[in-house]
C-alpha cells in the first residue's frame, strides 16, 4: 500500500454558514476519536494508492477552519467513505464533497469557524469505524492556546515506513512558542508527518488574547469614556448655570 502525501489546499467555506475531555483509559489527550481516525481506518481499508491530507487554522477568534482530503485509486474501496455524514448541529459549518481527480477518488471535508467545543463534535462525528486510535483537542489557558493529539500506527508494519505518508499542518494567529512539530518559513505554521509502526504525538502551543477577555475590556474603555464624557458635560453645566445666576445678582434693578 502506498500513501501519496497531499499537497494541502488552502480551507474553503462551506455553502451555508475540540474539545472536551471524556472517560477511558490511557492519558487523557489518547482517548478522544478525531478526524484522524478517518486517516486510519481508510488507510487499513483500502489496499490501492492513497491521498491524505488534513490542514488547519486557527483564528484570533479561537475558530477553527480548514480541509481534510481523503481519497484512494480504487473507486469501489474509496466508497467506504460514502458512509460519512455532517454531525447534527453543524449543518452550517461542515460540508462533505466528493473528490475526483486524476484517477482518485473520495471525499473532501471543509469546515469553517468551528469553535474549540464544535471541533469536539465534528471529530466524534466524522468516523468510518468504531476504531478511535487518534486524538486532537484545543484548550485555553488564559492568553495560551494549546493544541494536542496523537496518531497511532503502531498497526503499520515499519518496513511499509517509506510507502506511507501522511501530513498534517497547523497554523495559528501567532507564532508557535512550542511544539514537538516542524516549523518551516512560517513561525505561525507546524506540521507533522507520522511514520509507520509508532504513536506519534502532535503538540503545539501560542499566546494571543483571549477574545473574550478582549471583548470585555473594549466595553471597559466605552465605559470609561462615556462615564467620563458625562462627568464633563455635567462640570460645564454646573459651572453654566453658576455664571447665569452670578450675571443675575450683579445686574442693576
Amino acid at each position: 500500500m502506498t500513501v501519496n502525501a497531499l499537497n494541502t489546499r488552502k480551507p474553503e467555506t462551506p455553502s451555508g454558514a475540540a474539545y472536551r475531555q471524556s472517560g477511558g483509559r490511557g492519558p487523557a489527550w489518547l482517548r478522544r476519536g478525531t478526524l484522524f481516525s478517518l486517516v486510519v481506518a481508510l488507510a487499513f481499508t483500502l489496499s490501492g494508492c492513497l491521498q491524505l491530507g488534513a490542514d488547519l487554522s486557527v483564528g484570533k477568534n479561537d475558530t477553527v477552519s480548514g480541509r481534510i482530503l481523503l481519497a484512494g485509486d480504487n473507486a469501489e474501496e474509496a466508497s467506504v467513505l460514502n458512509g460519512l455524514s455532517v454531525p447534527t448541529g453543524l449543518e452550517e459549518k461542515v460540508r462533505i464533497s466528493n473528490y475526483a481527480a486524476n484517477n482518485f477518488s473520495g471525499k473532501e471535508i471543509y469546515f469553517t469557524e468551528l469553535s474549540f467545543a464544535d471541533v469536539d463534535t465534528m471529530v466524534i462525528g466524522l468516523q468510518v469505524d468504531n476504531s478511535r486510535p487518534y486524538s486532537m483537542s484545543f484548550r485555553r489557558s488564559g492568553g495560551k492556546v494549546t493544541f494536542e493529539g496523537s496518531i497511532d500506527l503502531t498497526g503499520v508494519p515499519q518496513e511499509q515506513t517509506g510507502g506511507i505518508q501522511s501530513r498534517i499542518d497547523l497554523s495559528f494567529p501567532a507564532p508557535v512558542e512550542n511544539t514537538n512539530g516542524t516549523i518551516e518559513d512560517d513561525p505561525n505554521r507546524v506540521s507533522w508527518s507520522p511514520q509507520a509502526g509508532t504513536v506519534s504525538t502532535l503538540e503545539a502551543s501560542t499566546s494571543y488574547p483571549d477574545p473574550a477577555t478582549r471583548g470585555f475590556a473594549v466595553w471597559l474603555i466605552v465605559g470609561i469614556g462615556a462615564a467620563v464624557l458625562v462627568s464633563i458635560l455635567v462640570i460645564l453645566l454646573a459651572r453654566s448655570s453658576r455664571a447665569r445666576t452670578d450675571a443675575g445678582i450683579r445686574s442693576p434693578l
